[in-house]
């Protein structure tokens, strides 16, 4: 089997964490996002990958190399992908495909048994099959409703509230036949969800969708981030490669720490988790909350830090305060006694003067 996997994007909404990175790098328990799917792939049969790159793309091929490291074999396509859109830029590579083949967001973080979506694509005989997730607040996604035999009737980009007919939404995972790309003009912006599913819907061909109730997370926004971590600790999201037997008793009993390599922690208090990279260096008398610490972070005596994440190389002071929903970006020096305010940004490399108070807009 083959798969594509759209790493282009720019991750703006996880700014200013994806500055110096790709969002499909930003480190998920010290490894990349997208290895996880990359790994599901590859465990659920796939042996070829054609990764669409764009944004920061030497990040991800120097990373993923020739995919030899997962027993598959891994290209890459890095022209116009941005430009080209999501069924665009796929078109590009669909000549290569001789069968059904999959097309996933490399920052999907999902337990959806994807060979259980690829026999449905088959038993349906369907052109295109998109999984859909059941969420909350369907307003941030593509939107679809489904008849009793599971084709899809309508089909509509990120709706206002008053125009959410359904809470079925767009997991950023498909199977296509080759042939749906004949329905993409070479050369143009065309898109999955605002143009590609439309123009099948117009011409009535086999466009599926494939509801599951395991879990899904896009990984959109520094609260979805930390709330995937969190669920980690839970046993909500399983994870290839992650061992996570004990966690949860931790969470549940006070607070659950994973740290990467040759750390340096003075007994910190942990209250719900703490991440920690490589090379994390934590002071005495620290309190972390519900945070994650990217690597090479130097934490201040007495400092506190609360559902936050820090980007690597941040150095902070003694008795700082960061409150929840800060995101820290890589390289910034915050000086002793500062205060950081809730939800607020620090753009990179920024320095935070002795005693200031950040405070959000």
């Amino acid at each position: 089997m083959k798969a594509v996997v759209l790493a282009g994007g720019r991750g703006t909404r996880l700014l200013p964490l994806t500055v110096y990175r790709p969002k499909p790098m930003i480190p998920f328990f010290n490894r990349p996002l997208m290895e996880y799917i990359v790994q599901k792939l590859a465990e659920t049969g796939v042996d070829e990958i054609y990764v669409l790159v764009g944004y920061l793309k030497e990040r991800i091929m120097e990373y993923f190399g020739d995919g030899s490291k997962w027993g598959l074999e891994i290209h890459y396509s890095d022209k116009d992908n941005v430009k080209l859109g999501t069924a665009g830029a796929t078109k590009k590579v669909a000549r290569e495909m001789d069968e059904a083949f999959f097309v996933v967001s490399s920052d999907v973080l999902t337990n959806l048994d994807l060979k259980a979506l690829y026999d449905y694509h088959h038993e349906k005989k369907a052109l295109a099959t998109v999984a859909l997730s059941e969420v909350d607040d369907p307003t941030q996604y593509g939107i679809a409703i489904i008849n009793e035999d599971g084709r899809i009737l309508r089909f509509k980009e990120k709706p206002k509230p008053e125009e959410a007919f359904s809470n079925l939404v767009n997991a950023g995972i498909y199977v296509f036949e080759p042939e749906a790309f004949d329905l993409v003009p070479k050369g143009k912006n065309f898109d999955f969800s605002r143009d590609l599913f439309p123009r099948m819907l117009e011409n009535d061909l086999p466009l599926y969708g494939f509801p599951f109730s395991e879990y899904w997370n896009d990984v959109g926004r520094p609260s979805s981030y930390l709330q995937a971590i969190e669920d980690v600790f839970l046993g909500r999201l399983h994870l290839p490669g992650l061992r996570t037997e004990g966690l949860k008793g931790n969470l549940e009993y006070g607070g659950a720490l994973v740290t990467g390599k040759r750390c340096i922690l003075r007994k910190p208090e942990i209250r719900g988790f703490a991440v920690l990279g490589d090379e994390v260096e934590i002071g005495r008398n620290v309190k972390i909350e519900r945070s994650v610490i990217f690597s090479g972070a130097v934490i201040g005596e007495g400092t506190e830090i609360k559902e936050a994440i820090i980007g690597e190389n941040v150095r902070i002071g003694r008795g700082v305060l960061v409150q929840p929903g800060s995101v820290i970006g890589d390289n910034t020096l915050i000086e002793d006694f500062s205060k950081i305010g809730s939800n607020v940004k620090i753009w990179v490399e920024s320095r935070i003067g002795g005693e200031s108070i950040i405070l959000p807009d």
